[in-house]
């Protein structure tokens, strides 16, 4: 994968080995009340993550979700009520679809708020928003059973994400 712009606009498909290296804590291990004083751009993958910023006044700016969680639905009238854009993409399990790409490429660079409403798995949407979002940007996401996970991008983080990606199936 030389040309990784190239490469983004095929799907990528999550590799066994890959699968075990992402089930460990890229980033800080966070507390509600560290969530509670975060400042700056944030971008939250998950329902649950989405919704506990949401409870606790935090507006990202992009908020990542598949309605479900731990693969049971999962329902929140505030995430449904957040976003000035809402945007549908498919993006199956274990894959990172060109449109998920390209969806979380356009919000990372707009000046409005996003939902990114996905119908399949939002999961390894942490692999794009890492690699787009602009160096300081605030990345959390949920890790079932483990907790909720803090990245202040930079670009040590650019760069194992870019190793992922070499690592994943095109």
């Amino acid at each position: 994968m030389e040309n990784l712009l190239s490469e983004l606009d095929k799907p990528l498909i999550l590799r066994e080995k890959t699968r075990k290296k992402l089930q460990e804590v890229h980033g800080e291990l966070v507390s509600e009340g560290e969530i509670k004083n975060l400042e700056g751009e944030i971008i939250c993958v998950g329902d649950v993550v989405t919704s506990t910023l949401l409870k606790l006044g935090k507006e990202p700016k992009i908020a990542i979700v598949d309605y479900r969680t731990k693969r049971g639905k999962y329902e929140d009238e505030r995430i449904k009520k957040f976003g000035e854009n809402v945007v549908k993409v498919s993006n199956p399990p274990g894959t990172i679809t060109p449109e998920l790409w390209k969806v979380v490429r356009k919000a990372i660079h707009s000046k409005k708020r996003w939902r990114i409403e996905v119908d399949g798995e939002e999961d390894l949407a942490v692999i794009p928003v890492v690699h787009f979002a602009p160096i300081g940007a605030i990345v959390i996401y949920g890790m079932p059973n483990t907790g909720v996970v803090m990245i202040k991008i930079s670009d040590e983080d650019k760069k194992e994400v870019k190793e992922i990606i070499k690592e994943m199936e095109v």
